[in-house]
């Protein structure tokens, strides 16, 4: 089968987000297939004076065409108008086109499929649907979404809640929407081998590790949208009890939430981690606490499950699904239970221990090998 996968490039670039480790896992391993041929499909204007992609991502060693246009240029006509169309720039035997992410692409040649991670810019009671910012969120998508969920041969998502919402608040066809999923990098697991008495605190940890110190993970950055205000109010009862744990936080914070953190000693923020040294700093962690009220899948759950450590998270969107029983699921308010439940799983070594079992027994099936699987047979049986 010959694909044509149109990418954004700079999603693809290290250290990524979830939506990053999509492409680049899913391209990878795709690439690998003897039964795939794969050719990338870009705008020219992320090429290199050697016509190269970047080398920050790793899918510069693959095949590749581009179009003249600028990205956003012509995702913005493509969206908009529904032109140009990209018949020209196909290969005439390109069996399908493939988009690992979100838009809408004009295409008579072949069948196209298209990922679409969540539709939180539909969603009308979450705490920011309101603003200003969102509503011109949902105006922006609303101009294609639409119509990729109907012209589109098929529509791929991550999770069964990211489906059902396409169909509770678009009205699209359960029939032509196919979960695929997410996986989890060998690095995690393999992490988890490793006995923590031989495994050397990451270096880029400045909280005075060297005895130990016992941390909770955060992964995702302090942002509005990940549940900054509620990991605050957990740090701020941390501290009035006087608890030895602290708060470890990886990924971009807003810089409202960077101010504030400052008002804590027991929070510190690394910024973005280099993908080598995010399975040690989980696997040396006493948990992860990951309080977003809106994921389409929620990787680092499963990515804290592989490294072997136990996983607690809020009781929203897709999160209950993708953790099941193997994570602990909290009201991310309910401040003084999360701080209990988090000092438990420090203190409580029998706990603990249950839900790491829990959590490798169940992150075991989620490997992007599986979620070619499934993708290779869907556009077998859409074809």
């Amino acid at each position: 089968m010959n694909l044509l996968s149109y990418i954004h490039p700079t999603r693809t670039y290290l250290p990524c987000t979830g939506v990053g480790k999509h492409i680049n896992n899913m391209l990878l391993g795709l690439e690998k297939r003897d039964e795939m041929s794969l050719k990338l499909l870009f705008s020219q204007q992320w090429l290199s004076a050697n016509r190269q992609l970047d080398p920050l991502s790793p899918l510069s060693s693959l095949p590749f065409t581009t179009f003249p246009a600028a990205e956003n240029t012509t995702e913005r006509t493509w969206k908009l108008l529904g032109v140009p169309n990209m018949d020209r720039h196909i290969p005439d035997d390109t069996d399908w086109l493939y988009a690992p992410m979100e838009t809408y692409i004009p295409v008579s040649k072949c069948p196209v499929a298209v990922t679409i991670h969540d539709i939180q810019a539909f969603e009308t009671e979450l705490p920011w649907s309101h603003t200003w910012q969102h509503r011109w969120f949902a105006y922006k998508w609303g101009r294609w979404v639409r119509k990729t969920l109907a012209r589109c041969q098929v529509v791929l998502t991550v999770s069964e809640f990211s489906k059902q919402r396409m169909v509770d608040l678009l009205g699209a066809n359960p029939h032509k929407i196919e979960v695929i999923g997410n996986g989890v990098d060998s690095s995690f697991f393999e992490i988890a081998k490793i006995e923590l008495a031989d495994l050397q605190v990451p270096s880029l940890l400045r909280i005075g590790n060297a005895d130990r110190s016992p941390y909770i993970m955060i992964v995702g950055g302090l942002r509005h949208k990940k549940g900054a205000d509620d990991v605050l109010k957990v740090a701020k009862l941390l501290q009035q009890s006087k608890s030895g744990l602290q708060i470890v936080v990886a990924g971009d914070s807003e810089p409202d939430y960077v101010t504030a953190a400052r008002d804590y000693s027991n929070i510190t923020l690394l910024g973005m981690v280099a993908d080598v040294d995010l399975p040690p700093l989980l696997r040396c962690a006493s948990s992860l606490l990951f309080l977003s009220p809106y994921e389409g899948f929620g990787i680092p759950a499963l990515e804290a499950m592989a490294a072997g450590i136990p996983t607690v998270v809020s009781n929203r969107a897709s999160l209950p699904e993708i953790v099941g029983d193997a994570g602990i699921i909290v009201e991310p308010t309910s401040t003084a239970e999360i701080v209990d439940i988090l000092a438990a799983l420090d203190r409580t070594p029998q706990l603990r221990a249950e839900y790491i079992r829990r959590g490798h027994q169940h992150v075991a099936r989620y490997t992007w090998s599986n979620c070619i699987d499934r993708l290779v047979t869907t556009l077998q049986t859409f074809s």
